[in-house]
């Protein structure tokens, strides 16, 4: 049964502060450079035991800053990393703590053996405590000899996998994604552990340096937290009628379920819930929600809106842990200026220093022709450019159209070419007969002439690449006021290219005198940019704006069940249960015209 939604923001604030974890395991001593790395002796790895001391407990809170101190540096360079001579090193107790964190991060703690860190150092403490009532027995001794190499050889490894996994990923994006063409960042796990154990780098400071530090990914721990706390708390969602048909909200109990569930989701305040004019208010919020995730604002609850209204909480941890493992498969430095592409958000965005300074909708690839994931550099714009068509396009396109309607492709101004010398050479339309026409690979290649019937508008934006994407104007004007925009053969289509265009060169220092003349010009030209600049097209379903709100959208090119499993086999996902579709019938979420 549904919990009235005030009774639940309450007990889950209350259970979010009594939240913090204080761990009842024990410190201890010895420490061991255990990770054998190939090639590296292992004559040098040698353990260098303090004497024994009393064990500590772990507590969560006592300061663990980033920085080492220098006693603490001192510490590790005579006993090394994670033990000290009275229990383990502050080192280690960062090491577990963030282990005990990796949630946030959409990872299992259990990946990294937190079960069986914790209790060996119980153990280790348990037998130091009888080693000093029992006049060091030669037994007790060896055993405790064997827990601290098990100590060090578990927070070896298990650093050397978390600092991996966040450092570039858990799995390989281009195993995993159709039409990823992005390598993650590479590091090397060792050389950070060997940094460590000469104190050149707390563990803080080594995993800062691994892990992503963009806003977009830091936005998403906070959210994992919050829906991590809201787990916790085992307080139900309210669940809205599934198989109600009637799209205007009318019934009473109906109305009241969605109003109750609103509120949950933060789209419908409590200001707005006691207000005097509750319906509207009400409409209000759904339209928000609507938005939030990808759907058509309106004032109905449909099928769609219901279905993501009814979302579990385990399906949006999973939904955040996949774009948080996205995240970590994207290069740490984006540019302080760069141009940011989202496909399943269907736009396009300037940010500048971590702000949007343009925003626009766009279109993107259909299923079939689906715009790939990668980076590089726009470095020129286009200006009544021509149409040099690809020929799978040719083919099965626009040679089929000229066989029916003889003519058409001289009315739209196409002209015919062939490679000569690695040079395009034009051919008259003379020589073009009805036999090249009907044979199965058409022998010449197309290219439309600049004009008003061109298919890619009055200018493209380009990013030189081998995949032959970029961004550009269109004739197709009509697909900017859809809700689904996936109508492209892969390249990504601008709604307003005259606004981007115009911050571009502004940008890049070009007057507006220049920035006018060239807008104006019905020649085919270039104009070069200055500094070129960084262009990231990616795949996030979830990410969190800059109001701090979940957004959500449909997988339109359904990546994300492959991603969801292949974290699932590398035994880092939060749920091996989850039924990660929460749309009802799939076909829904994908975007119209693929």
């Amino acid at each position: 049964m549904a919990h009235h939604p005030v009774v639940t923001l309450l007990v889950g604030f209350l259970l979010m502060m009594s939240l913090s974890p204080i761990l009842s395991a024990h410190e201890t001593e010895g420490v061991f450079l255990f990770y054998k790395h190939p090639g590296v002796n292992s004559d040098t790895q040698s353990m260098r035991t303090p004497p024994m001391g009393a064990a500590h407990a772990i507590s969560l809170n006592i300061d663990l800053s980033t920085e080492l101190s220098a006693e603490q540096a001192s510490q590790i360079k005579q006993l090394g990393a994670w033990l000290t001579a009275d229990g383990i090193s502050h080192n280690a107790q960062v090491l577990i703590r963030t282990i005990q964190d990796a949630r946030i991060h959409g990872l299992n703690p259990e990946t990294y053996q937190l079960s069986s860190i914790l209790e060996t150092v119980d153990t280790l403490s348990e037998l130091d405590e009888k080693l000093l009532s029992a006049d060091r027995q030669d037994a007790n001794a060896l055993s405790l000899r064997d827990l601290r190499y098990k100590i060090n050889e578990l927070l070896d490894t298990n650093f050397i996998k978390l600092s991996e996994h966040l450092g570039q990923g858990v799995v390989n994006g281009r195993k995993i994604q159709r039409r990823y063409y992005r390598d993650a960042p590479r590091i090397n796990a060792f050389n950070l552990l060997v940094s460590i154990s000469n104190a050149e780098l707390s563990v803080a400071e080594a995993l800062r340096q691994v892990m992503p530090s963009h806003p977009y990914y830091a936005g998403l721990k906070t959210t994992m937290r919050n829906l991590l706390t809201e787990q916790s708390t085992q307080v139900q969602r309210t669940t809205v009628a599934s198989d109600n048909d009637a799209q205007l909200i009318s019934e009473a109990a109906d109305k009241q379920t969605i109003r109750e569930r609103l509120l949950e989701t933060g789209d419908l305040t409590m200001e707005a819930y006691l207000a005097s004019d509750p319906d509207a208010q009400l409409l209000k919020a759904l339209r928000a929600f609507q938005t939030r995730h990808g759907l058509i604002a309106s004032s109905f609850a449909d099928s769609r809106t219901r279905a993501q209204l009814n979302r579990t909480v385990e399906q949006d941890i999973e939904a955040v842990s996949l774009s948080l493992e996205r995240w970590r498969w994207m290069p740490r430095d984006l540019g302080e200026r760069h141009v940011f592409i989202n496909i399943p958000d269907y736009r396009v965005k300037v940010i500048e220093n971590g702000a949007t300074t343009l925003s626009m909708v766009a279109v993107v690839g259909k299923y079939k022709h689906q715009t790939p994931s990668f980076t590089r550099n726009m470095s020129y714009i286009e200006f009544n450019p021509t149409w040099t068509v690809p020929a799978k396009i040719s083919n099965k396109e626009l040679i089929p159209k000229e066989r029916r309607r003889p003519g058409y492709l001289a009315s739209r101004n196409f002209a015919f070419l062939k490679r000569v010398n690695n040079r395009l050479v034009r051919v008259p339309t003379s020589s073009v007969t009805r036999k090249d026409f009907n044979a199965a690979s058409f022998p010449y290649i197309l290219q439309q002439q600049p004009g008003p019937n061109n298919a890619l508008g009055r200018m493209k934006f380009m990013m030189p690449n081998q995949y032959a994407i970029y961004l550009h104007d269109t004739q197709a004007k009509k697909h900017f006021t859809l809700n689904d925009r996936a109508y492209s053969h892969g390249c990504i289509r601008l709604a307003d290219p005259d606004a981007f265009a115009q911050k571009l060169m502004s940008d890049d220092g070009y007057s507006q005198r220049k920035i006018d003349r060239t807008l104006r010009s019905k020649r085919t030209h270039h104009v070069r940019l200055r500094e070129p600049l960084p262009t990231h097209l990616l795949y996030l379903t979830t990410w969190v704006d800059e109001n701090s709100k979940l957004q959500i959208r449909p997988d339109i090119y359904r990546n994300d069940d492959a991603l969801l499993d292949a974290l699932r086999k590398a035994g880092t996902s939060l749920s091996e249960k989850t039924n990660f579709s929460a749309s009802g019938d799939n076909d829904e979420w994908t975007a119209q015209g693929s």
